[in-house]
């Protein structure tokens, strides 16, 4: 164990497929990993190797002590359209997004791969949560190439071919840069 808690948040879409390689990528630079899934993305995870990395579902009850240290950063990988406009607005009805609310709020670095075709990324919602989530501090990595200064949507049925081509050190560098 390190001194270091990295949130791996994972959003049913294609990409959540690679979250084992999150949690090499995460111990590989010196980070504890804690994945946290949304009720979609548990199916992509069912034949994954995540070792030991502790995968933490629904709300605790008022007796559980906290089951995980705060976070020192948090990665979002994969976001997907309804996650992305529901964090931006601030919904905490299930516990992945009371994790990024509450880390959003705590300026806590976080880094977000959204993960949606052309015709979700086209609705209005997703340029004004985009912004909102930005404007917050969050660190907007693009699926395709790693890039933080553009975003490019998935053309339909490609999702597996862009999950098959995502580099972890995209997410892992952009994490350490916002550290310094």
């Amino acid at each position: 164990m390190t001194n270091r808690t990295l949130y791996i948040v994972v959003c049913g879409a294609p990409l959540a497929s690679r979250t084992a390689d999150g949690v090499k990528a995460a111990r590989a630079n010196g980070w504890d990993p804690y994945v946290i899934p949304t009720d979609a993305a548990l199916p992509w995870l069912a034949d994954q190797d995540l070792g030991d990395a502790p995968v933490i579902t629904g709300n605790r009850t008022p007796e559980q002590p906290k089951r995980i240290p705060p976070a020192d950063a948090v990665a979002v990988v994969p976001m997907t359209f309804n996650t992305l406009n529901a964090w931006a607005n601030g919904n905490a009805n299930t516990y992945p997004l009371t994790t990024l609310c509450a880390a959003l709020g705590a300026r806590t670095r976080t880094v977000a791969v959204p993960f949606a075709k052309h015709d979700l990324a086209g609705h209005p919602a997703w340029f004004a949560s985009l912004a909102v989530l930005r404007y917050a501090g969050t660190t907007i990595v693009n699926p395709h190439d790693g890039s933080t200064s553009s975003l490019e949507p998935l053309n339909s049925g490609t999702g597996i071919d862009v999950a098959g081509a995502f580099h972890w050190s995209w997410v892992m560098q952009q994490i350490e840069d916002s550290a310094t």
